[in-house]
């Protein structure tokens, strides 16, 4: 009996393998890192943009916040200005706050008071400068807490105490330096001619002698300064 033997198939003659070429699976890959790439992308800006809506939210919170506190401490001022005495959580009289709050008003008073009478004195000035009226002793802004009757008010410790007193202003910026300057600008007798020019005849001598007396005083000043710099 003749037997048959098995033998496998020439490979041409195999299904048709189907291979994927090596740029698609490139593509695909590309393909699937993009899209994951767009969904960090995503991701990371809404993070970013709840992290910037927590923070207005937080800078919100913190103005109201601010604005209460103002609010009550404005309100709890008056009150104890008006000769009320503040209390505690449990209704109780607070003595230590309410002379806390005492002295503060007495600050307060203090650099308003302050505070306009260096206003007043920068607004003559405006005024002077401003006005072709002839001038005269109480005419002149002199840079002194207390309107001076003679040379004699115009001395260095008396400017010295208008001149700086706004230092004494709590937020209150500039120097001592830059105050005594300034002065010196404004009473040198370049700048004060036109006003001199307006004075008086019967007060000019005593009016000259008041500038130089102030230019004196605050050279006094500056030379002060420089010493102890």
């Amino acid at each position: 009996m003749t037997g048959y033997l098995a033998f496998p198939p020439p490979r041409s003659s195999l299904p048709h393998e189907t291979r994927t070429p090596l740029s698609s699976v490139q593509e695909q890959a590309a393909s699937i890192g993009g899209a994951q790439t767009e969904k960090d992308v995503l991701k990371k800006s809404k993070e970013e943009a709840q992290a910037k809506q927590r923070e207005i939210d937080e800078e919100r919170r913190i103005r109201n916040l601010e604005r209460e506190q103002r609010e009550v401490y404005v309100s709890e001022l008056a009150w104890v200005r008006s000769g009320g005495i503040l209390r505690d959580a449990n209704g109780r009289r607070d003595k230590v706050r309410t002379e806390k709050m005492r002295k503060e008003i007495r600050i307060l008073d203090e650099e308003k008071r302050i505070l306009d009478c260096w206003n007043a004195y920068e607004s003559r000035w405006h005024a002077l400068l401003a006005s072709n009226d002839s001038i005269c002793w109480k005419d002149i802004p002199w840079p002194v807490c207390n309107a001076p009757s003679s040379v004699a008010d115009l001395a260095p410790e008396l400017l010295s105490a208008f001149l700086f007193a706004p230092f004494k202003v709590r937020g209150q910026a500039g120097s001592r330096k830059e105050r005594i300057r300034s002065s010196i600008l404004r009473w040198h007798p370049d700048k004060i001619s036109i006003i001199l020019a307006r004075v008086v005849d019967e007060e000019r001598d005593l009016i000259l002698q008041g500038v130089n007396t102030v230019v004196m005083s605050l050279r006094a000043l500056q030379d002060a300064e420089k010493a102890q710099a």
